[in-house]
């Protein structure tokens, strides 16, 4: 190979300083890989069948499932507080003799005792997107959770057996945790053989949420596959992958499936994270914490149409002039972006309550798209945001209790007028480009269709009402 490009090919390893804590990257090259399992493999689901499967690109995964400690940081830096701690019921945790509901029960209490280097349980599929977009804007590199292909590939690391170290529950018990050794919790990440690739934990000890939406694999050879639609009929459940601590050796194999729905907390599931190899912009450097907002607070985006050449010549190009100049000018776009109630939506936008939150539909232009919401919960106001997931069946924002009304603010117009039949484009980012800026938009509930388009006020609310209560997931 020449040199040149032998000194192109990005390193096996990287580490990224958290503050405090590191988290390591495993490379794992692109490739062809048969995924799902043979007829005759024992423990075989129904829904593992087999298919040829080419990954395109390389990508970093996480050598490890994300920690205890790794976690702390990111709740330390930004004030997040996981969908178990902020709802009303807390998760599932341990209770000495399997998983029960209490309050009490979150990510910083399982139900066991766990240190730093314990993977972080109780967590949802919301949870660990939000931990991958503080990677994201923390290091300038796009971080996300892997998509199924992209999970069993780095599990076989080559191999075909049904675990990574070979066939049977033996080999089970070299790769991974699980109900026959584990005892009743999890253990420190590490501690069990890693893969070809240098990766642990790849079964056992937490199950790992993966981007799909569960479903048949599709026939036929497939090239980056994701699944993004649920079977007709079928509520959205997102994948899990690995197994973990309370579940059979049978689970931890490599093609072994597993589905929940993506507001489950429970004291088995974890995640690990996939990063793209080329860091898409620098990373920004991390400002000391701010004073925390109100609940539901918001700060109002600055912005100036004025062009540093027409103020330079205004203040005769001083420079301490411009600054008082700009200042004063995102003040007043500041002071003139207050929510104000309109009487329209962009179109395709849904709700559906159910259970204790609700489900959110919306068009592709508006992925990406970070939705304020308020809503009445046994009679007490309750104040959220949820970034607009890629998805065709909708996602499920966890409210802690049935809601009785909800409130959509902070709207912003910027992300309507890439509406169809707004003037814009709605052409989605691949998954490895840097995050779009967030914008802001929501709609109606109960299929009431708004106006196509509002290019007037950059931020607006729009009230909703709900109507009847189905039981929960």
């Amino acid at each position: 190979m020449p040199a040149a490009a032998a000194a192109a090919d990005p390193p096996p390893a990287i580490s990224v300083d958290l503050g405090g804590a590191q988290l390591e990257l495993v490379l794992v090259k692109a490739g062809r890989f048969r995924q799902g399992s043979p007829p005759q493999e024992a423990g075989r689901g129904d829904d593992e069948a087999l298919r040829d499967v080419t990954l395109s690109r390389d990508v970093y995964l996480g050598k490890y499932p994300v920690t205890v400690g790794q976690f702390a940081r990111f709740a330390q830096e930004t004030g997040y507080r996981t969908e178990a701690e902020v709802g009303a019921s807390g998760g599932f945790g341990f209770d000495g003799k399997g998983l029960s509901q209490r309050k009490e029960f979150t990510w910083r209490t399982p139900g066991f005792p766990q240190t730093d280097q314990h993977p972080v349980t109780l967590v949802t599929f919301k949870d660990a997107g939000e931990f991958t977009r503080w990677l994201t804007k923390r290091t300038g590199r796009a971080f996300d959770l892997p998509t199924e292909a992209q999970w069993e590939h780095a599990y076989r690391a080559g191999t075909q057996t049904p675990f990574y170290a070979g066939a049977g529950d033996s080999a089970a018990g070299l790769l991974g945790w699980f109900k026959g050794n584990a005892g009743d919790g999890t253990k420190p990440v590490g501690q069990k053989q890693p893969n070809a690739f240098g990766l642990h934990d790849m079964g056992g000890n937490v199950y790992e949420w993966c981007r799909d939406l569960y479903g048949p694999y599709a026939p036929g050879p497939a090239v980056d596959p994701e699944q993004t639609t649920a079977p007709a009929g079928d509520k959205p459940r997102r994948v899990l992958r690995g197994g973990s601590w309370l579940k059979d050796a049978k689970h931890l194999r490599a093609a072994a499936r597993y589905r929940n729905d993506p507001g489950s907390r429970n004291a088995d599931n974890g995640f690990r994270v996939v990063a793209a190899v080329e860091a898409s912009a620098p990373a920004a450097a991390t400002p000391a914490p701010a004073a925390p907002l109100q609940t539901g607070a918001t700060r109002a985006p600055r912005s100036s149409s004025w062009s540093a050449g027409t103020i330079a010549a205004l203040v005769g190009g001083g420079l301490f002039l411009v600054s008082v100049v700009v200042g004063l000018v995102g003040a007043l776009v500041s002071r003139g972006s207050r929510r104000r109630l309109v009487g329209g939506a962009p179109p395709g936008v849904t709700f559906r309550p159910q259970g204790d939150g609700f489900w959110l539909n919306a068009p592709s232009y508006l992925y990406g798209s970070t939705l304020h919401y308020r809503c009445f919960v046994n009679g007490a106001m309750r104040r959220g945001s949820v970034p607009i997931e890629r998805s065709q069946r909708g996602q499920f924002v966890y409210t802690g209790g049935a809601p009785s009304s909800v409130e959509m603010e902070q709207l912003g117009a910027a992300a309507w007028s890439a509406a169809p039949g707004a003037g814009g484009a709605a052409a989605a980012a691949p998954w490895g480009a840097a995050p779009a800026p967030h914008r802001h938009g929501a709609g109606r509930g109960g299929g009431h269709r708004g106006r196509d388009r509002i290019s007037s006020a950059p931020d607006v609310a729009v009230v909703t009402p709900f109507r009847g209560y189905p039981s929960a997931y």
